[in-house]
């Protein structure tokens, strides 16, 4: 419910940023790599449309789904 008042705030592509930018893994995040869903993390959308994001945001998106190959 958090994700979505940081929409209605600060729009879309802002509150994807906003929550991938954070420096530890979100629970949302944790929740969907522990049962195979990490192609629907934010991060994943990013690695998908990077021409929409910050080059920060693209980066730490790649670092955290580099960590599911490990």
């Amino acid at each position: 419910s958090r994700t979505w008042k940081v929409i209605r705030e600060r729009g879309v592509i802002a509150a994807i940023e906003h929550v991938v930018d954070r420096p530890d893994r979100t629970a949302g995040f944790k929740a969907l790599e522990e049962v195979g869903l990490e192609n629907f993390a934010f991060e994943a959308v990013i690695l998908r449309h990077p021409e929409l994001f910050s080059e920060s945001a693209v980066a730490r998106s790649r670092e955290r789904m580099a960590q599911f190959s490990e």
